[in-house]
Formats: C-alpha cells, sequence, structure tokens
C-alpha cells in the first residue's frame, strides 16, 4: 500500500499532552456509521491542508477484496468505514486513521497515528511507542464547515482528582503526570454517555479544535 511510506512527524500538535489518550479505541461496533461528509480536500484555520479519502478504498486500489494479503484484508475489515487523513503544512505530513461513531446522536472521530516510516533514529523511536487513541467531537456546521474539538486532558483529569469519575486508567509521562485510559471501549462509550449530560457548560473548552472549510466546494 503506496500510503504507508508518509513519514508522520512526531512533533504534531495532536501528539502533545492536552489530548485525552486511550490505549483502546473509543468505539464499539455497534456505534461505527459510515459516513462520506469528510471526504475531499480541507484546509484548517491554521492554514494546514487536509487530504481525506477511504481507507478501504485505498487499500484496494481497484482491486477486488479475495486478492488482499491476509494482512492487508485484515486491516480492510477492521477500518473499512475508518478515513485515512494526511494533514499537510509547511511540507510536514502527519498521516491517521479515524473512525467515525455515533453516540446518542452525536458524531465523534476515533483518532489513531497510522504509520512511522523513516531512518534508523526514526524507527529506534518507533518500537518505543504505542500508538493510542484520540476521541474528537465532530460537528458539520450549517455552512458546511467541520467542527473538530478533541476531548481535553485538562477537563479529564480534573475529574480524576476531584474523584467524579472512575474509569481505568494509568498515568504516564516522565513526571507521572498525563493520563492515559486503558478502559475497554464498552466502559470508555459510558464515560462519553455521561460526559455528555454533564452541567459544564465547557466540557467541550479544548486547547486542540479545528475548524475546516472545503476546499472547491460546491456553492
Amino acid at each position: 500500500m503506496k500510503t504507508r511510506n508518509i513519514v508522520l512527524v512526531i512533533s504534531f500538535v495532536l501528539l502533545s499532552s492536552c489530548i485525552v489518550k486511550s490505549l483502546h479505541p473509543f468505539y464499539t461496533k455497534e456505534t461505527i456509521v459510515s459516513d462520506t461528509q469528510f471526504l475531499g480536500q480541507w484546509e484548517d484555520d491554521d492554514g494546514a491542508l487536509w487530504e481525506v479519502a477511504a481507507f478501504s478504498e485505498l487499500i484496494l486500489e481497484g482491486k477486488p477484496i479475495d486478492s488482499l494479503s491476509k494482512k492487508d484484508s485484515k486491516e480492510y475489515y477492521k477500518f473499512q468505514h475508518a478515513y485515512f487523513i494526511e494533514r499537510t503544512k509547511r511540507n510536514e505530513k502527519t498521516t491517521f486513521l479515524a473512525t467515525p461513531f455515533k453516540i446518542n446522536g452525536q458524531l465523534f472521530l476515533d483518532f489513531i497515528p497510522f504509520e512511522i516510516d523513516g531512518g534508523f533514529t526514526t524507527i529506534l523511536l518507533k518500537i518505543h511507542l504505542v500508538a493510542t487513541h484520540s476521541l474528537v467531537k465532530y460537528d458539520v456546521l450549517p455552512n458546511g464547515e467541520i467542527s473538530f474539538k478533541w476531548l481535553s486532558e485538562n477537563k479529564v483529569a480534573a475529574l480524576f482528582k476531584e474523584k467524579k469519575i472512575k474509569i481505568k486508567h494509568e498515568k504516564v509521562g516522565l513526571l507521572d503526570d498525563k493520563y492515559l485510559l486503558t478502559a475497554k471501549p464498552e466502559e470508555l462509550q459510558k464515560f462519553i454517555k455521561k460526559y455528555m449530560t454533564s452541567n459544564d457548560n465547557e466540557k467541550w473548552k479544548t486547547d486542540t479544535e479545528f475548524t475546516l472549510t472545503k476546499i472547491n466546494a460546491t456553492p
């Protein structure tokens, strides 16, 4: 698959510590939806280009499903509804898979880094890393723009400190000051449902958000 040769830049903002990260996906099979609204080319309010394609089409490359290797076939069925996302800014590219899912009528995306390639230094770094999932509140606005808001680690950290939530997690990082959720998808979705009903009017306030505008959109 040609897209596997794209270099993922580790310094990208989505890998910073300000978003909630999970060892397991935030979605379950029952909540995955098929959504085509995000396909195409977009520009975010930071001036970056987002190229979004259906992962299933990229992995098939026009070939029948039964011609795929065992590994590619497994990836196809696991991510057949996912978007393949390439974000480019100043010639730096980052790539992700994002699976759309819906809970109580609200659309979300589960983001996970796609691949890290490169020389020995990059590979040495790669073998020390574990790809984690992040949660995006995904809204299509009336004007056709798309709003992305990542679940803020600051919000969840405050809930842990105030003992308002109980969900499996570990404290990680050099100073053990970051949170990694380790709960299974079903438990994560219980948390999301409860979080959605919170009286906190700023529960989706975050330092990591984008508004995307379609490029060459039809008037």
